[in-house]
């Protein structure tokens, strides 16, 4: 019985100290709670972060410093010495859908112009109401209008190597380096559809990406992207004349090249990424170790060649120029495409030296070629420009350099392959037609030898005027690809221009010296502003998309007309597809119309050039409207 009683009292005493014990542990938690809270860091920094999709050049984040009190971008900015950066005021940062505002900036002022030093780089800070301090990921955006600074899914994580995108096909990846087959030109037509899938892609990013297209005959056609904002995807469609090549442009980086062949349907898969890529490799410690390739494509015949992994050689960074040379206007013309002739050989040379893709070495060699015929062309050119550099005295002012004969240049082009498969696949192709082919030497040229007379004929069709005489003749020729192309663009462009009378106005019918006075004379009594354009000129798309919002704002007027005239050489289903946007009266004149209103009445030296007409009808050439702001204040004080 004692015995029993001793047991029991020691089986209790275990369980009131068991029980003391988790009470004790119950009031020691919540201060171990509070020590190890404590104890959270509460000053984060990560240097270099990876930024998943960046759509400008001009900044780069060096660190963001997390406090309880603050985050704090520390940003270097980029661009040439003695342009301007402007940062917008409301720029703030995105996490997990809650907006954190600007509340200071060091280094620079929001809403104000900051003037790039002469090394082009400047360090600013730009602090935030703080981020969680367990936040994995940010974006950075000033907005989403053209311009706008987005740079998004800043990682805080610290992770290095960029993740597989979410959109990209498990089986697109990079070329096998056992791969060296490339598909030949493709000599057919079609409709050809393009979808560009922007991997990491948000509204916040907009748009902004521009798709050039290069057809064999040199022509470049340009499509603006518009991207979806809820795919991220932006299609175009177009039709097509044999293989093209193109690239793909945001702001002024290259964001891949690409092949593809009449009637497919490609998918383009574009990393958004490789924007911080080139910057942070080029210009802040710590970038990205890992290449990045910027495009992959899916669905062409060119997957493959289109697919090889990322390069960063250029042909610039193999052939030596003849324009590079110094003097070389003292060269005879022997010894011009003696130089020729050795650059390319050197290039070829250094070029089987890198350890590159063999499908990147054929694309460059076929390069070299072209920048080889360029070069030999461009002789007087390049001997002009050493000379005016060169600033001799001895020499004599009328400098006339000894220049190559047909010749000459013969020879240089017996080193070149000129059967090479890749020539017509290259965007530079069009440097084929600078030179003076036998057409009957088809054993050495192939059908490089149509590309001088295939270049005429298109730009006839073109403008809807290529004589029957020209298709006829055409059909002799060994492709009959030719003929077919040529015929199609004339029925198509026919078509357009009859079915189009009423979208611009009739050119009036009097003698071209009296056509200009025949184009105003209507407005008396009005200002008006003439401008002369054409739908291929960059600068005059670039001040057509600055001047159109002035017309429904500061000068939006009833007294002021704008006229818009182009000529013959902007393509009319580009014309028809440009004019809907820009509010004016619209004309298209033909080549003696045009040479009759560019050189003789106003002998312009390029275009866009203006002519203001007062309202008294008195007109004067007015170039000074390229300053778009001297422009508005002009017209304004104009019209009050």
């Amino acid at each position: 019985m004692t015995r029993k009683n001793s047991q029991s009292r020691t089986k209790n005493t275990g369980l009131i100290e068991k029980i003391l014990i988790a009470m004790k542990v119950t009031r020691i938690l919540p201060v171990l709670l509070l020590l190890v809270t404590a104890c959270a860091p509460k000053h984060r920094i990560i240097e270099c972060p990876l930024v998943e999709a960046a759509n400008t050049e001009n900044a780069v984040i060096e660190k963001v410093e997390m406090t309880d009190s603050l985050t704090s971008l520390h940003i270097r900015g980029y661009h040439i010495p003695g342009y301007w950066i402007r940062l917008a005021k409301g720029a703030h940062l995105v996490a997990e859908g809650v907006s954190y505002e600007m509340v200071g900036a060091e280094g620079i002022i929001p809403g104000k112009k900051l003037t790039m030093p002469e090394d082009g780089d400047s360090l600013f800070v730009l602090h935030f109401q703080p981020l969680p301090m367990n936040t994995e990921k940010f974006d950075f955006t000033e907005g989403s209008q053209d311009g706008d600074w987005n740079l998004l899914d800043v990682n805080l994580t610290g992770k290095r190597v960029l993740p597989y995108k979410k959109g990209m096909p498990g089986h697109v990846k990079p070329t096998s380096d056992k791969k060296t087959d490339i598909p030949g030109f493709v000599y057919d037509l079609g409709e050809t559809t393009v979808n560009v899938h922007f991997l990491g892609y948000k509204p916040s990013y907009g748009n902004g990406f521009t798709m050039y297209v290069c057809s064999i005959t040199g022509v470049q056609d340009e499509y603006q992207l518009q991207v979806n904002p809820d795919t991220g995807i932006a299609s175009v469609t177009f039709q097509q004349y044999g293989t093209v090549s193109g690239f793909l442009l945001k702001n002024s980086l290259l964001f891949g090249e690409f092949n593809v062949a009449p009637g497919e349907t490609v998918d383009f898969y574009c990393d958004l990424a490789y924007m911080d890529y080139v910057t942070s490799a080029q210009k802040k410690k710590g970038g990205l170790l890992d290449a990045i390739k910027p495009l992959f494509t899916d669905g062409s015949v060119y997957d493959e060649l289109n697919n090889v992994p990322y390069h960063n050689v250029m042909v610039g960074d193999v052939f030596a120029s003849t324009m590079k040379t110094p003097e070389i206007y003292t060269f005879s013309a022997d010894d011009y495409a003696d130089l020729v002739i050795k650059e390319y050989k050197a290039a070829i040379d250094s070029l089987e030296k890198m350890n590159l893709h063999p499908m990147t070495k054929s694309k460059l060699k076929a390069e070299i070629a072209l920048e080889c015929i360029r070069d030999a062309k461009n002789e007087s050119r390049w001997k002009a420009i050493s000379f005016r550099r060169a600033s001799d005295p001895s020499v004599n002012s009328s400098f006339n350099p000894d220049l190559m004969t047909d010749q000459h240049i013969e020879r240089i082009t017996d080193n070149l392959d000129l059967l090479d498969p890749m020539l017509l696949l290259s965007e530079k192709c069009g440097y084929l037609s600078l030179l003076k082919i036998d057409m009957d030497n088809k054993e050495k040229y192939g059908n490089v030898r149509y590309i001088m007379p295939l270049i005429n004929n298109v730009s006839m069709a073109r403008k809807g005027v290529l004589t029957e005489e020209a298709l006829e003749e055409m059909k002799k020729w060994d492709e009959p690809f030719f003929h077919r192309m040529c015929e199609d663009i004339q029925t198509r462009t026919c078509q357009l221009i009859e079915s189009s009378s009423d979208k611009y106005e009739k050119t009036p019918a009097v003698s071209v010296d009296k056509l200009f006075e025949a184009i105003i004379a209507p407005h008396k009594g009005k200002v008006v502003v003439v401008d002369f354009w054409n739908t291929w000129c960059g600068p005059c798309r670039r001040a057509l998309k600055i001047n159109e919002p002035y017309k429904s704002g500061e000068l939006a007027s009833d007294n002021i007309v704008w006229i818009y005239i182009a000529d013959e050489s902007s393509p009319i289903d580009d014309y028809l597809e440009m004019i809907p946007d820009i509010k004016g009266i619209h004309y298209r004149v033909n080549d003696m119309e045009a040479e009759q209103l560019k050189t003789r009445d106003f002998n312009l030296d390029g275009i866009p050039s203006y002519v203001l007409v007062q309202k008294d009808g008195s007109y004067a050439l007015s170039n000074e409207f390229r300053d778009h702001n001297l422009m508005v204040k002009t017209l304004k004080k104009l019209v009050e």
